[in-house]
């Protein structure tokens, strides 16, 4: 069964990724429950589609 993520827990999922500090993209995956495969697909989609990544991390503290 393929699960669906909204828009919403997208985006906080990278800004728990990007803010993480020390620690693994696995443990962030942890946190949140879900696949480190699903979560770095979803970091390399940011990448290609926002070259600047700043505007998008500091956007939301």
């Amino acid at each position: 069964m393929k699960l669906s993520y909204s828009s919403a827990f997208k985006e906080q999922a990278l800004v728990k990724v990007y803010s993480r500090g020390n620690r693994t993209i696995q443990s962030v995956a942890d946190e949140l429950n879900m696949n480190k495969f699903t979560l770095k697909s979803w970091i390399k989609g940011q990448v290609k589609g926002n070259r600047n990544m700043t505007v998008f991390v500091y956007g939301y503290f």
